[in-house]
């Protein structure tokens, strides 16, 4: 669990922020690469494309999305993009370094989103790779499965409506 000497914030991502998220993004696509045998100065350009080719899907798809760094103190850690509407909460992006992983940070801000979401009375629905081990951490807060697509999961998460 996160030290509570620890601060967690999030700061606007400005221009000369691309190298750590193109770098973040890599992070998060070594499972895949680890078996091919392709250069690296080759893995690198591949990534550097997949990852503008999302960045600009994210810009089109959810125009109005709050794009956030996460930073542990002041250090960059991970990324937020979250798009919150009326009637839902989407959560496009929520990754860490994997030196910060598996240490309660994700599951932290994950809880603050699932209540953010718990008092607007509003699902959270998110996509995620099946092999990541996020699922997990989804299925563990109470999300279920609604489609599979190819490598992806769509996840929901409903409030209690009860109270």
């Amino acid at each position: 669990m996160l030290d509570q000497c620890r601060k967690i914030s999030f700061r606007i991502i400005h221009a000369d922020d691309q190298t750590f998220l193109r770098n973040l993004y890599a992070t998060t696509r070594a499972w895949e690469f680890a078996l091919t045998i392709w250069p690296e100065d080759e893995k690198r350009d591949f990534l550097r494309r997949q990852f503008d080719a999302q960045d600009l899907h994210y810009t089109r798809v959810f125009p109005k999305a709050v794009r956030r760094i996460i930073c542990l103190d002041d250090i960059d850690i991970g990324r937020l993009y979250v798009d919150r509407r009326d009637d839902e909460m989407h959560i496009i992006e929520l990754s860490l370094l994997p030196a910060f992983q598996g240490r309660g940070i994700g599951t932290d801000i994950l809880r603050s989103l699932l209540n953010e979401a718990h008092g607007g009375k509003v699902p959270v629905r998110l996509k995620v790779e099946r092999q990541n081990p996020a699922v997990r951490l989804y299925q563990r807060h109470g999300f279920s499965t609604i489609s599979a697509s190819g490598h992806h999961l769509s996840m929901e998460w409903h409030p209690d409506r009860r109270g």
